[in-house]
């Protein structure tokens, strides 16, 4: 647990968000990601991707917010994505099962790409 963190924010395609997040996710960084998230939801984005590629812990803190964020978004019409989750994060995420609830992408492209994706009419 390094206790810092940093955010690089872009938008893509016009209307995604994509926010590449280095560092941990645990009980001392999660109220400045919480507040990062709060600052880009005023500004009216639905659309989020969470690059997750430098993130080498997240604590239960860490996976409630996000949790959290995939509730408010859901409210508001819009959802967030995980990407390039790895490591010691990705078991958490397992363990916990919320791989099965949380959209998650071994990429931030192939995050991008899936809002573009047609959501199919019918299950097979």
């Amino acid at each position: 647990m390094s206790g810092k963190i940093s955010f690089e924010s872009e938008v893509i395609d016009g209307d995604i968000l994509a926010i590449v997040l280095r560092g941990d996710l645990d009980s001392v960084t999660t109220p400045e990601f919480d507040q990062e998230i709060q600052r880009h939801l005023e500004a009216g984005h639905k659309k989020i991707i969470i690059d997750c590629r430098y993130m080498g812990y997240i604590s239960s803190m860490g996976i409630g917010s996000l949790v959290a964020l995939k509730t408010r978004l859901a409210k508001k019409g819009g959802t967030v994505k995980l990407a390039a989750i790895q490591g010691p994060v990705m078991q958490v995420l397992r363990l916990v099962r919320l791989d099965k609830v949380l959209d998650m992408y071994g990429d931030l492209e192939f995050a991008r790409q899936s809002f573009h994706d047609k959501a199919p009419t019918a299950e097979a």
